[in-house]
């Protein structure tokens, strides 16, 4: 998780103004726009944020902006901007030295629900061990919906955890 506007320590930032709130926000392929309540429109290169610049169309769209309206949250790549950061024009830096991810594997709907049922968990329990919601899991396993790459990464960590205590068992 990160913020493009968590620079200064908190004691010296001053709070955000009434006309820093964001009412939409839209992602195209080469910027992040926030429109605020006050009419202005802000935009920011989608570079500025490495995290929706390698999402997918999916990805980028499914945000939510906070109760108070000065930031936005997309939780499928684990990204918070706010409006302060793109008025003060502070990029979010790229971290150097974590590895590159390596690429999820594919998940079906039957895979799924056989890595579920192999660790002897209801759909409730798997996706409270996933962090996502009962219903989530039910659309995954019904091919409704396919998880995010973040969700795949987590899918093969718990595999791969399963697999091993399979082998040592």
């Amino acid at each position: 998780m990160s913020t493009a506007a968590a620079d200064e320590p908190a004691d010296k930032t001053p709070s955000p103004e009434v006309s820093e709130r964001i009412e939409d926000v839209v992602v195209s392929d080469s910027s992040i726009t926030f429109e605020l309540t006050d009419g202005r429109s802000v935009s920011v290169p989608l570079s500025w944020s490495w995290r929706l610049e390698g999402a997918t169309e999916e990805e980028r769209q499914n945000f939510q902006i906070s109760p108070s309206g000065h930031s936005v949250r997309w939780p499928d790549v684990d990204e918070d901007l706010s409006a302060r950061g793109a008025l003060r024009g502070t990029p979010l830096p790229r971290p150097s030295t974590a590895p590159p991810a390596e690429t999820p594997s594919e998940w079906t709907p039957g895979r799924i629900q056989k890595l579920r049922n192999q660790l002897g968990m209801s759909q409730a329990a798997f996706a409270e061990r996933m962090g996502v919601r009962q219903a989530t899991i039910s659309d995954w396993e019904t091919g409704k919906q396919e998880p995010s790459p973040m969700a795949r990464r987590l899918l093969d960590r718990i595999a791969s955890a399963a697999d091993d205590n399979t082998v040592s068992s």
